[in-house]
């Protein structure tokens, strides 16, 4: 499964990804944690109660940015994050 958005200026600002209602039943329980991986780094992540990713401990690695095009993809469990930069 795949997953595409372009980040709001709110979810930069506030550094999260809101998961739309189609797509969240894909990820993990609320506050269950699992992995991601992006920039070849694995990290413990979790959606919160309101359907977000809170993307602050990958900022030490990618500052995100309003309209960032983003792709996560979910294959046999396996969650990862790429920011497709132009």
């Amino acid at each position: 499964m795949e997953f595409s958005k372009q980040l709001s200026r709110s979810e930069a600002k506030y550094k999260y990804i809101g998961l739309p209602k189609k797509i969240r039943e894909e990820f993990p329980e609320k506050d269950q944690i699992f992995k991601l991986k992006f920039k070849n780094k694995t990290y413990d992540m979790k959606v919160n109660n309101k359907n977000c990713i809170m993307l602050t401990q990958l900022y030490d690695i990618y500052e995100f940015q309003e309209n960032d095009p983003i792709t996560i993809i979910i294959k046999n469990d396996i969650f990862e994050m790429k920011v497709n930069s132009s």
